[in-house]
């Protein structure tokens, strides 16, 4: 799969092993670092990305796996002054069957990081930004991949042009939990071997809830839906290795395509 991009990227696969993670990055997937912007501003955010062109029937992982497997990782190698914020993860899909269900995605997928510019940049410069990256990618086998990726930058006075890579960004602000409604009512409780989420006013009519945190539930089992006044309940089987029940669930709640809202509910005790 070759590697296309509106600005200057380079990668530079790592040397040992290079049999089978030049598989992993040419036959199951290819990852870029791309921009948001053609060019960097001082002083202001800018929107990079590591964006993942994934082989039909592979996958790679949320933050959040789920019973198997590891999400991408960066390391970034950033000009002085810059500051990196944490990857915006995209809503997820449930993968697998039977008694494992992991988290992640199937499609192509654009991983957002938003960068902070400092304001000592001079305008006429450039800017290299480089990340260390890894990733586990799965079908029947599991194959973990690494790269190194670098991205040159001009550095302007004024706000840059979207870069050929801009749709994208769109398509991942698009999947993007968003905050959820503050005329919501949103309910956790906790009894001895389920939580019950209860989402009054959301006119949801199905639902499915993504943790934030791996072994709180049992990610296999269903979620049972029931109505609830403009909402809906879910019930989720508690993980067998849960320790000690959570002071809140967070995570993603998703009511059907475009409908994803990041949650973060108080766990109250049913006795």
């Amino acid at each position: 799969m070759p590697i296309r991009s509106g600005v200057a990227c380079a990668v530079l696969l790592l040397a040992s092993a290079c049999a089978w993670r030049c598989l992993a990055e040419t036959e199951h997937l290819t990852v870029k670092l791309i921009s948001d912007a053609s060019s960097v501003e001082p002083a202001r955010p800018l929107w990079v990305g590591l964006h993942f062109d994934i082989e039909q029937h592979w996958h790679i992982y949320w933050r959040n796996p789920g019973d198997s497997g590891e999400p991408p990782r960066v390391r970034w190698n950033l000009p002085t002054g810059f500051r990196a914020g944490d990857i915006e993860w995209p809503a997820p899909s449930r993968l697998g069957s039977g008694s494992v269900i992991d988290y992640g995605y199937e499609a192509p997928v654009l991983l957002p990081v938003e960068l902070q510019a400092p304001n000592s940049l001079s305008p006429g410069s450039s800017v290299t930004l480089a990340a260390d990256v890894s990733w586990l990618i799965c079908k029947d086998i599991c194959v973990p991949g690494r790269a190194s990726l670098t991205l040159s930058l001009p550095v302007e006075a004024t706000p840059g042009l979207p870069s050929a890579s801009h749709a994208l960004f769109q398509v991942a602000k698009s999947r993007a939990p968003k905050a959820a409604p503050s005329t919501w009512k949103i309910e956790a409780i906790s009894e001895k071997d389920q939580f019950v989420l209860m989402i009054y006013g959301s006119g949801m009519t199905t639902a499915s809830f993504f943790p934030l945190e791996a072994d709180q539930i049992d990610n296999a089992a269903p979620q049972a839906i029931a109505a609830l006044p403009g909402g809906v309940q879910l019930t989720l089987r508690k993980s067998d290795r849960l320790v000690k029940t959570p002071a809140t669930l967070a995570g993603v709640l998703e009511g059907g395509p475009g409908r994803a809202y990041a949650v973060s509910v108080p766990v109250r005790s049913q006795h």
